[in-house]
């Protein structure tokens, strides 16, 4: 719930942003049962849509500022608001578009651009260029972004760019940025370009170019955004803005168009206070739009790209009347807590808003002060919005007379430690074999460090990103030499011995019939094994002197050798690398709880027997033999499956 708290005056001291205050309070509304007119608001309506004024009023004149309060402000001011805020508006010294995330650039207005940082440019070749290479270090990133898109494929583009020291600082939006932060690595002109996220969550004002006008008003507003917060309750008081007497003499309310370009101007400012997305999560935690005779909140949307973690929101005595009128807001502030909406017309127009409300912010909890769902109601609607995993029920592994074992058991040892001697044994010249570089794959945050990829990424066949029929057959290499020219190049490997660390590695087998027959004597082909086994290897690259450890899947067709040559041969083999993450232990069973061992060891007994083809009874002295270790009793299995009699098995192998 957003503290609720008395009401506090503009005009009492306040304090500059950041510090603490010794006033209590959070969102805060006024009290009483008068409501303010649209007069004293900040009025953002067409003139349609004001209510009647009474006839003192309309004798008054004021139809653009407040009567009775404040002081009206002096032509001259006047006058210097007008000019600033034509700056704010469409200058190219203007304010709002140099502080706040509108921007404009090679792409036009864009909002919310995330910013990266490129240093090597000033190192580069390109950097003697009439502009130091600018323009091309920026198409090159945009072709080369563009060209590692997976899927359908679209410019990237970048929105906005300038030169800072030894860095060039460039915005995108954030589905752009995250295509060119891919960069990070690439040769540019001679030098290898370091693309990484920017600590800055907005661009820096350019000072130099800032008019003397828009710079005072920008101190002005930046004073009066102080005497609003509060820094004991991280609440800024954005209530009644018309009401305020600086900004009336600084005449910011003269016009529907200057109180929508002022309220712009403050955003512009608040984002420009914080170095960080972070500073300002902490600094400002509630906002209180009250009394501001808002109707749609188009008027103020930029509260939600500026303050997308709010927690507490006032919107109490605007004029808000249905949900089109927060349709802009939907989806926003995925962090929201509180939210008030008394005093708005959609009280009595749309009594069942709150249950919108409810769908719209995923944490929301109360609204107007009570209590509609609990913390942990809300955590469990989030767990069941999450997708649910598949079951999996282990490898299937349906050899046929142990041939796909044996394969498994002497390849990987001999890739590890004699690859040309590999390739003469099991590869011919029909021989297919591809490797693909997945880097985005799911990370282990607990393991150790990725390795670069540029051992690989020349070579890599990855369909998503290679779609061109040229560029995916070079990338496929045929025959042994060629795949053993390629193997060369490679970096040294060591996998997991399969017998001892069994749990390192999930494998399936299925027999593959109808393969192509290289004889030509059966016209309905012959038969064979495709095999998938997923795992892990060490890595060793004496080139860069890097080690580390890399996921991986690899999928064999195996196919009944020529006369004169090995039992089978390798038709296809396909390699897939990704970041280092541990499987999952297939082979464990869950541990009994003590009340349950029995059943439990029943499930062990029956799941044994599933993966050897043993009948239970063997099966059950197996698992007695190691103390019911699951994974223990498969190495033992694989051990002495060929001193087994063939009443071990359901039936002979």
């Amino acid at each position: 719930m957003a503290p609720r708290g008395k009401a506090t005056s503009t005009r009492e001291a306040r304090n500059p942003l950041g510090a603490k205050s010794s006033s209590r309070g959070g969102i805060q509304k006024r009290r009483g049962p008068t409501r303010v007119d649209t007069d004293g608001d900040l009025d953002m309506d067409g003139p349609s849509k004001r209510p009647n004024r009474g006839p003192a009023n309309e004798a008054a004149g004021s139809r653009g500022r407040p009567s009775g309060r404040g002081p009206a402000p002096s032509r001259g001011a006047a006058k210097v608001a007008q000019i600033v805020m034509k700056q704010l508006g469409n200058g190219s010294s203007d304010l709002a578009s140099r502080v706040s995330r509108p921007t404009r650039g090679r792409g036009g207005y864009t909002e919310g651009l995330t910013w990266l940082r490129v240093r090597g440019l000033k190192q580069s070749k390109a950097a003697s260029n009439a502009d130091g290479g600018l323009s091309d270090l920026l198409s090159f990133m945009e072709r080369k972004a563009s060209s590692l898109q997976s899927g359908r494929k679209r410019q990237v583009t970048i929105r906005k760019s300038h030169k800072a020291g030894e860095y060039v600082f460039v915005g995108a939006n954030k589905e752009d940025a995250e295509e060119l932060v891919k960069l990070n690595t690439f040769t540019f002109a001679g030098i290898q370009l370091e693309v990484v996220e920017s600590d800055a969550d907005f661009e820096p004002p350019n000072k130099a170019t800032e008019s003397p006008e828009t710079a005072e008003l920008r101190a002005k507003l930046q004073a009066i955004l102080s005497q609003r917060y509060n820094g004991e309750s991280k609440l800024l008081k954005l209530d009644a803005l018309a009401t305020d007497a600086e900004l009336v003499t600084l005449g910011m309310f003269e016009t529907r168009e200057r109180a929508l370009k002022t309220f712009k101007g403050l955003m512009a400012i608040c984002d420009g206070l914080f170095k960080t997305l972070q500073e300002k999560k902490d600094a400002i935690e509630s906002i209180s739009l009250a009394n501001n005779s808002i109707d749609n909140v188009i008027q103020v949307e930029s509260v939600a790209t500026t303050f997308p973690q709010l927690k507490n929101l006032d919107m109490s005595g605007n004029l808000i009347s249905n949900m089109e009128g927060l349709q802009r807001w939907k989806g926003k502030f995925k962090e929201l807590d509180a939210i008030y909406m008394t005093g708005n017309p959609i009280e009595g127009t749309d009594p069942n808003y709150t249950a919108t409300f409810l769908e719209w912010f995923p944490k929301l909890r109360s609204i107007n002060g009570i209590e509609l769902r609990t913390a942990q109601q809300i955590a469990e609607q989030e767990a069941a919005r999450l997708p649910k995993p598949i079951p999996q029920s282990g490898p299937d592994f349906r050899d046929v007379n142990g041939i796909g074992e044996q394969f498994l058991l002497e390849f990987f040892t001999a890739y590890d430690t004699n690859r040309e001697a590999l390739i003469s044994r099991l590869y011919d010249a029909s021989s297919q074999f591809s490797l693909a570089v997945d880097a985005q794959s799911v990370r282990d945050p607990n393991g150790p460090p990725p390795l670069p990829w540029g051992a690989y990424i020349k070579s890599s066949r990855n369909l998503l990103k290679i779609n061109t029929h040229h560029a995916r057959s070079q990338r496929l290499f045929k025959g042994a030499p060629a795949i053993n020219d390629l193997w060369k190049e490679l970096p040294m490997t060591k996998h997991p011995n399969m017998k001892d660390e069994l749990s390192k590695y999930i494998m399936d087998c299925h027999p593959l019939p109808g393969l192509a027959d290289p004889t030509g004597q059966s016209q309905f082909g012959v038969d064979g094994l495709i095999l998938a086994v997923h795992g892990e290897f060490e890595e060793y690259d004496p080139k860069s002197g890097t080690t580390g450890k890399r996921s991986f899947s690899r999928t064999f067709v195996l196919a009944p050798g020529l006369s004169g040559t090995a039992q089978i041969r390798v038709v296809s083999d396909m390699l897939s690398l990704r970041a280092y993450s541990a499987l999952p232990n297939v082979f464990v069973a869950p541990s009994p709880a003590p009340a349950d061992t029995a059943s439990q060891h029943q499930a062990m007994v029956a799941e044994l027997s599933k993966q050897t083809g043993m009948v239970p009874q063997y099966s059950e002295m197996c698992l007695s033999q190691v103390e019911w270790d699951f994974a223990r009793a498969l190495v033992i299995f694989n051990e002495k499956k060929a001193e087994l009699p063939p009443e071990a098995f359901v039936s002979a192998p």
